[in-house]
């Protein structure tokens, strides 16, 4: 079990280790669940979509950012809001050929079963990315990504972000590789935008000046 909690008696300088020993456990955990077949159609799905919607809320707003960023440099068409009136909105608006992404660590988390359910009603490819194998998302998703299938014991939410953002660079480094030419091309063109906008490194003075 890799739950963490606190009793009160630890000492600070220990924090580095639990926290770091924890998060191994889980992503240990999380590379046992995980099925190549269902991350090939997850790329292929991805890759092929119209437009894709990102769906979240809370602590998951961090991993639906950081997959939109990354989707966005690939240049794939993708929103997120995290109002969840205008993510229900976004949801009726979907159709066949699009893909919905629905990030919930509980995978009971309202607002985001709502959407995808929504999105799913659409017609929609939904794609769910939650902790447990049983939760409600599961019940609209096409293509599930699950990171665990044990219970929730105390601590573990505080996580959350460690094997989601794990899988957000799965599906980055996935998307890559499944069309390499295609994806670098955009990828440069993208990452030029965000060199321009960097300061250069200051020159230092060269010796005797």
């Amino acid at each position: 079990m890799y739950g963490y909690s606190l009793t009160g008696k630890e000492r600070t300088e220990e924090i580095p280790a639990k926290i770091v020993a924890t998060a191994g456990s889980m992503e240990g955990e999380m590379l046992k669940n995980i099925s190549t077949k269902i991350f090939s159609q997850v790329f292929e799905a991805l890759g092929q979509a119209r437009r894709i919607d990102i769906y979240s809320v809370e602590n998951s707003n961090v991993t639906a950012q950081d997959l939109l960023t990354k989707l966005l440099y690939l240049g794939l068409d993708c929103r997120h809001y995290g109002d969840s009136y205008l993510q229900g909105i976004c949801a009726g608006s979907l159709r066949p050929g699009d893909v919905a992404v629905g990030v919930s660590y509980s995978g009971n988390s309202r607002d985001t079963v709502d959407a995808v359910k929504a999105a799913r009603k659409a017609g929609a490819t939904v794609i769910a990315i939650t902790n447990f194998r049983d939760s409600l998302i599961t019940r609209y998703a096409d293509l599930l990504l699950c990171t665990s299938q044990d219970q929730v014991f105390y601590g573990d939410a505080i996580f959350s972000r460690t094997t989601q953002i794990m899988i957000v660079d799965m599906i980055y480094m996935g998307l890559l590789a499944s069309d390499y030419e295609r994806y670098v091309k955009i990828l440069n063109k993208n990452s030029r935008v965000a060199r321009d906008r960097a300061y250069l490194p200051e020159k230092k003075d060269e010796p005797g000046r």
